[in-house]
């Protein structure tokens, strides 16, 4: 028996003992970058909000956020809500297992962009005590108009790829927008200009990008055999004027 009992001890020991480090994993092929704004960083700018139409936006002693979400700038120009995309042929994006929430708080649209896998369904609600409507103006699916009483919430299903604008007919300083892709290589760049695309094998992509007021541009990303890629820096100017 003590024979027995000092073998398991060794074995037990051995097993300890093991000085190898772990194998380190390869880094999953990402695609990463940021937009930065070229050129004089503009000033915010508020939409016209009159206080009759605000009344009930918000609780007393505060006052409504009309700023324009339309262009969105940081300190270091970073450009948020631009459309990064990748399309790869044969893989489509799979509608959304949850509903996609946009709500009216405040008299305002939240959040301002929102990215749509083609087929999902959005829920838009009202959070307020006041009434909205949901004005969608969409090109390639169906145009609506619908009062929604506060509390209440209604469903939409957008199939086809598009640019979608909403508005708030009651408030009209309030906007949002639904990007309804067919790709499942699609972010929205953050509020700093960065954004971060997952699950592309190695290999050369066409990185598209697009703002609602900055319009388009477009980048090339390599992932390398080992997963890694170089960051991408795009700059967006605004439209040069015609005479």
């Amino acid at each position: 028996m003590k024979l027995i009992a000092l073998a398991l001890c060794l074995a037990a020991g051995s097993a300890v003992i093991d000085d190898k480090p772990p194998t380190p994993k390869a880094p999953a092929p990402l695609v990463t970058g940021k937009v930065l704004f070229d050129g004089k960083r503009p000033e915010p700018t508020k939409l016209p909000a009159t206080p009759e139409q605000a009344k009930g936006c918000c609780p007393e002693g505060q006052s409504v956020d009309a700023t324009d979400p339309r262009l969105v700038i940081d300190d270091k120009n970073g450009i948020a809500n631009v459309l990064v995309t990748i399309q790869v042929d044969a893989v489509k994006a799979v509608p959304s297992k949850t509903a996609i929430v946009v709500d009216q708080k405040s008299c305002v649209f939240e959040p301002h962009c929102t990215i749509v896998p083609a087929g999902s369904k959005v829920v838009f609600k009202n959070s307020d005590t006041v009434n909205h409507n949901v004005h969608i103006y969409a090109r390639r699916n169906d145009s609506s108009n619908d009062t929604m009483a506060p509390g209440t919430q209604k469903e939409y299903v957008f199939e086809n790829t598009d640019k979608i604008t909403v508005g708030c007919d009651y408030h009209p300083w309030m906007s949002s927008l639904l990007l309804v892709v067919d790709t499942p290589y699609a972010a929205l760049t953050k509020s700093d200009g960065s954004f971060k695309i997952e699950g592309l094998k190695p290999g050369t992509y066409k990185v598209k990008l697009w703002h609602e007021t900055l319009g388009r541009a477009e980048a090339e990303a390599v992932i390398q055999a080992d997963g890694t890629s170089a960051p991408l820096t795009v700059k967006l100017s605004e439209p040069k004027k015609k005479d």
